[in-house]
């Protein structure tokens, strides 16, 4: 059973959902208000949650790029280079085709980081062995995206750790 009524009154604004009594007490009310601009893009990168408050910085501060689009998934632009496992490129391309034209994105920024788990694991070697195979894999990437997507802007950066401190370097694409 629902904790919402479908007979609840109607908000004024068909946008707005009249808070009560439809839905319990807020567990937590954001500082952050939400903006209805869209930006008009998205970055791609890898879910490991310790490079997601610098990959952020990196796209509002050096980008300029703020409340883009995320989508964050193990190995990042691995997936959009993944030939070799046709079932992940089409779940790739669905939920790409569905941002690209709900969100009317024009400019997509492709990010891989240093010591990524997705390549260690699946190529078995040290997080500085597999730079050349990620590099490789964004660049195919960037031209995936570009011949699904023509005019899209794609951008792509590598990130590195030295120690605690993070930084990004643009990719020839």
């Amino acid at each position: 059973m629902s904790q919402f009524s479908a007979d609840a009154p109607p908000a004024n604004d068909e946008r707005d959902i009249g808070l009560s009594p439809l839905l319990p007490t807020a567990a937590y009310h954001a500082m952050e208000r939400w903006h209805g601009e869209r930006i008009h893009a998205l970055a791609l990168y890898c879910s490991d949650g310790r490079w997601g408050e610098a990959f952020d910085e990196f796209c509002h501060q050096h980008l300029q790029i703020p409340r883009y689009d995320r989508w964050a998934v193990p190995g990042g632009p691995a997936w959009v280079a993944a030939p070799e496992d046709p079932v992940l490129l089409r779940a790739t391309r669905t939920q790409l085709d569905f941002l690209v034209r709900a969100h009317e994105l024009e400019r997509i920024v492709l990010i891989t980081h240093f010591g990524c788990a997705w390549y260690g694991h699946r190529l078995q070697r040290s997080p500085t062995a597999c730079l050349s195979a990620q590099a490789d894999d964004v660049s195919a990437a960037a031209t995936t995206l570009e011949r699904w997507y023509p005019g899209m802007r794609v951008d792509a950066y590598l990130a590195m750790r030295q120690h605690e401190w993070v930084s990004f370097h643009r990719l020839d694409v």
